[in-house]
C-alpha cells in the first residue's frame, strides 16, 4: 500500500452536506481507513466497579489505527446532544469523525466477572439509527471498516454501496446479533453468502463463526467462509488465540499473557492491528501477532489502546507456528493478488 498518510491540519471551516458537516478538505483527501460503526455510550461493570463513556467498533478500532500511525476517518450515528461527550477523544486524536443523525446513541451495558474476561454479559438500552449509502458522501478511502454492532445497523445493499468505494474489513460480530427486550440472541444471516462475497478481510469469534456457517469447528468454518468469497478469515478464540485462513495456509497465533483489567474493544484492537500490519507485510502470521500483542496491551488498560507500534514490537513474542495439514509458503498473496482455490 506505500506510505502512510497524516492528517492535514485544518482550520474550522465547513461546508453542510446532506445531514452531516463535512470538512471542507474531506473530498479531497483519501484515507488509509475510513470506519463505519457506530460510537456507542457505555457503561462498563467489572466485578463491583463501574465506569462509563464512548465505546463501540468506531472508538476502539478508530483510536487503534490512528495511533498505530494511519490516516483514519470515522462515519458514526448518534444523538445530537452526545456528540461533545462521546466524540471528543477521536477528534483530539487527529481523526476526521462525520457524525450523521439519530434520535438515539446506541447505548451497552458490559458486565464482566472480576478477573474472567470471557464472562462479558450486554445489555442494550437504546439504538442509532442504521447506516445508508449517502452516508459515506464525499468519502474516500482505500479500506472500509465495517462494524455493526447489532444486526440492524447496516445491510447488504449498504455493503454494496461501500464496495464500490473501496475493499472492505468487516468484524461480523453484528451479522449474528438480534436484540430482543434489550438482550442480545445469536441469529444467522439470511444474506451470509452475499455479505462474504464483498469482504477482503473477516474478523469473527469462534461462537459468530459458527453461527455463520453452522460448521464443525474453527477450520472448516474458515474453509467455509472463504469459500463463500472472504479472501482471508480470523476466527478469534479469546485467551486460547487465534487463526488465520488464507485459502491456502492455517497461522495459529497464541494469545499474549497479560494481566485482563478490561476486555471491551479487545477484539476491535486485535483486527485495527491486524489490518495495519497486513497493509504493510505479506505475512498474515507477523500480522497476527502483532495483533495478538495489541490486543493484550488493551487488555491491561481501561479503556481504548494507548500504545504506540514500537511499544507492540516491544512486547511480541517470536515464536510461530502453522498447520501440519498445509504446507507454508514463505510469502502468502497480498490483498491485491488473485484468490488461490482452497486446498482441501
Amino acid at each position: 500500500m506505500g506510505g502512510i498518510g497524516t492528517p492535514r491540519k485544518t482550520g474550522i471551516a465547513h461546508v453542510q452536506h446532506s445531514h452531516q458537516r463535512i470538512p471542507v478538505d474531506t473530498e479531497l483527501r483519501r484515507f488509509d481507513v475510513c470506519v463505519v460503526a457506530h460510537v456507542t455510550r457505555d457503561v462498563i461493570r467489572i466485578g463491583s466497579a463501574q465506569r462509563s463513556g464512548p465505546g463501540g467498533v468506531a472508538y476502539y478500532a478508530g483510536l487503534t489505527l490512528r495511533r498505530l500511525g494511519r490516516s483514519v476517518a470515522v462515519v458514526t450515528k448518534m444523538a445530537a446532544e452526545d456528540r461533545a461527550e462521546l466524540l471528543g477523544e477521536l477528534h483530539d486524536e487527529g481523526i476526521t469523525v462525520l457524525c450523521g443523525d439519530s434520535a438515539e446513541t446506541t447505548a451497552f451495558l458490559n458486565e464482566t466477572e472480576e478477573g474472567d474476561p470471557d464472562s462479558r454479559v450486554q445489555t442494550v438500552s437504546s439504538v442509532a439509527a442504521p447506516f445508508v449509502p449517502s452516508d459515506l458522501s464525499g468519502v474516500h478511502a482505500d479500506w472500509f471498516y465495517l462494524g455493526p454492532l447489532l444486526n440492524r445497523d447496516m445491510s447488504v445493499d449498504f455493503a454494496r454501496s461501500v464496495r464500490k468505494r473501496g475493499r472492505i474489513v468487516l468484524d461480523a460480530q453484528g451479522l449474528v446479533r438480534k436484540l430482543e427486550a434489550e438482550r442480545i440472541r445469536a441469529s444467522r444471516p439470511a444474506e451470509t453468502q452475499p455479505w462474504m462475497r464483498l469482504v477482503s478481510l473477516l474478523k469473527l469469534d469462534a461462537h459468530e463463526a459458527a453461527t455463520l456457517t453452522e460448521a464443525d469447528g474453527i477450520e472448516d468454518a474458515a474453509r467455509r467462509l472463504y469459500a463463500f468469497g472472504v479472501r482471508e478469515v480470523i476466527v478469534t478464540s479469546a485467551g486460547k488465540g487465534s487463526t488465520i485462513f488464507d485459502g491456502r495456509d492455517f497461522q495459529y497465533i497464541d494469545a499474549v499473557p497479560g494481566k485482563a483489567l478490561d476486555s471491551t474493544g479487545c477484539g476491535d484492537t486485535y483486527l485495527a492491528a491486524y489490518l495495519d500490519r497486513r497493509l504493510a507485510s505479506n505475512d498474515p502470521g507477523f500480522s497476527g501477532r502483532f495483533a495478538a500483542t495489541a490486543a493484550t496491551l488493551a487488555l491491561e488498560n481501561e479503556g481504548a489502546f494507548r500504545a504506540s507500534a514500537s511499544d507492540v514490537r516491544a512486547r511480541m513474542p517470536c515464536s510461530r507456528r502453522s498447520s501440519p495439514l498445509f504446507k507454508s509458503r514463505t510469502i502468502p498473496p497480498p490483498f491485491g493478488a488473485k484468490r488461490p482455490a482452497p486446498h482441501r
